[in-house]
């Protein structure tokens, strides 16, 4: 049940929900706290620390399609044999990467072990670096091949949309279980932001280990109760096999479909405004000297606007269409840039303008309103991106992981490489101090990324007919096949 058919219960579908808590319970303290933790737990410096991160998400982008070409052929069946098979070429990954997340990513939070001290803690970072990749392999396997099980689970657009706003849904309710727990420990601590010490340490430990124990409940549910089809083991009979030959010219179909670089851009796009304002957004705080709590209660509104939001999508979708939905959620996080450049301006000429108004505080409401357009904006423009990429990977689910993987590429580098600049230039620029250098970063940051989404976003298919963008991939790969088949042929 559940396996390509028209429709799937809602059994199935709670289920699949489940299988990227884990991810996305870890994830919500990479971006947001793994910075923090860095440069005020360990000390160390603003740009190392944005190197650590550009590391993890190279390896994490390395991995992606990596993974996804591995788990199309169904590598692991070849590896451990027809039960591996029976248990499904996606779940295996799946598997494969939660576990070498459980193990690594505690341990990337007990801190130095003892070896800061020696050898200029190059030990404590070849570990931690260590650590960091083997955490983003992990977390790569196990978002690609869930990913990849929805245009298998069901060929209809409708049921794909609602697997992803389910799958996004739960992707917001498990950040704001972490920023709930994290706020709860926060507030116990006797420590104000800009106070963090090395004796902070023990808070980012108790989260960590927590999270992974509630997404280990999460992945277990995940894996009991979503059935996959089980695949049979084919073993071609010769190296330029018909089979083989298939299914490298269908991954080469998607580089002659633009549409494949146009929802490639999108999605991108849109998950670079997200990551930007979920990791910069605490070092905001931080900056403008707001109170310990503020490390979560922020980060946790804008994680309850995102799951209004993605309440809302499901029917914004069916009365607008999916370009108007694109439209509404990037001009709510662009609204919310420019109230935060009136603000900045407002609060650095605060001494003249009014002795009352001073940094965009947390304590004010408008702040609170601000916070959640932005990451309402952002959670949404991520959900239509996933809606857009199953639309365009339609029936093409042989080369599903292949799709996702690509995406997740140009996901993982961009924002590695944009928040590597960042750090680097604040430990250049803000030798002495800054005030309003994450402000800024905010605007821009996520500002641009929502302007990306809009206009990819109209370019998208405006015909039914051209609604399933990706079916000239298979007539592609057909075609290839063929004239490969005739050459072997001719030549023998």
């Amino acid at each position: 049940m559940g396996s390509g058919g028209g429709s799937i219960s809602w059994g199935q579908k709670l289920s699949f929900g489940t299988g990227h808590v884990l991810n996305d319970l870890c994830a919500s303290v990479w971006f947001s706290y793994l910075l923090v933790y860095l440069q005020y737990v360990l000390l160390i410096p603003s740009g190392l620390s944005g190197i650590i991160l550009l590391i993890g998400q190279i390896a994490d982008a390395i991995a992606t399609p990596l993974v996804g070409i591995l788990s199309d052929h169904g590598q692991c069946c070849c590896i451990g044999g027809q039960r591996l098979c029976n248990y499904g070429k996606r779940k295996i990954w799946h598997l494969i990467g939660s576990i070498c997340v459980i193990v690594s990513f505690p341990l990337m939070f007990v801190g130095c072990m003892g070896l800061c001290e020696h050898s200029n803690g190059i030990g404590y970072l070849v570990i931690l670096i260590a650590l960091v990749c083997l955490f983003q392999f992990g977390w790569a396997a196990a978002q690609i091949s869930h990913l990849a099980m929805i245009p298998e689970l069901t060929h209809v657009e409708a049921e794909r949309d609602e697997l992803n706003i389910i799958r996004f849904s739960f992707d917001i309710i498990t950040d704001i279980l972490v920023y709930a727990i994290a706020l709860i420990i926060f507030s116990q601590s006797s420590h104000n932001l800009s106070q963090v010490t090395t004796e902070s340490g023990i808070d980012f430990m108790i989260l960590a280990l927590s999270i992974t124990g509630i997404g280990i409940i999460f992945t277990v549910i995940f894996h009991v109760g979503v059935d996959e089809k089980p695949i049979k083991i084919e073993r071609p009979a010769a190296i330029m096999g018909t089979a083989a030959v298939s299914l490298k010219t269908q991954w080469l179909g998607w580089f002659y479909n633009w549409h494949f670089y146009r929802v490639g851009i999108l999605y991108t796009a849109a998950r670079l405004a997200h990551n930007t304002s979920i990791v910069f957004v605490p070092l905001y705080l931080q900056e403008t000297q707001q109170s310990a709590e503020m490390l979560a209660l922020i980060p946790l509104v804008m994680n309850i606007a995102g799951l209004l939001g993605s309440g809302f999508l499901k029917i914004t979708i069916k009365l607008y269409g999916k370009k108007a939905s694109y439209a509404m959620a990037s001009l709510m996080g662009l609204i919310s840039c420019i109230w935060l450049v009136i603000d900045t301006n407002l609060s650095e000429n605060a001494t003249t303008l009014d002795p009352l108004l001073g940094p965009p505080s947390s304590d004010n409401a408008q702040f609170y309103l601000l916070a959640s357009m932005m990451g309402g904006g952002a959670a949404m423009v991520v959900i239509l991106s996933l809606t857009s990429a199953a639309d365009l990977i339609d029936s093409n689910t042989e080369t599903s992981a292949f799709v996702y993987g690509c995406m997740s590429f140009c996901d993982k580098m961009s924002s590695g490489i944009v928040v590597a600049v960042i750090q680097g230039l604040h430990s250049w620029v803000c030798q002495e101090g800054c005030t309003y250098f994450y402000a800024q970063v905010l605007i821009y940051g996520v500002g641009i990324p929502f302007i990306f989404v809009i206009i990819t976003s109209l370019l998208g298919p405006k015909t039914q007919s051209e609604q399933h963008e990706g079916r000239n991939v298979k007539n592609y790969g057909t075609c290839r096949t063929e004239e490969a088949t005739s050459l072997i042929e001719y030549v023998h």
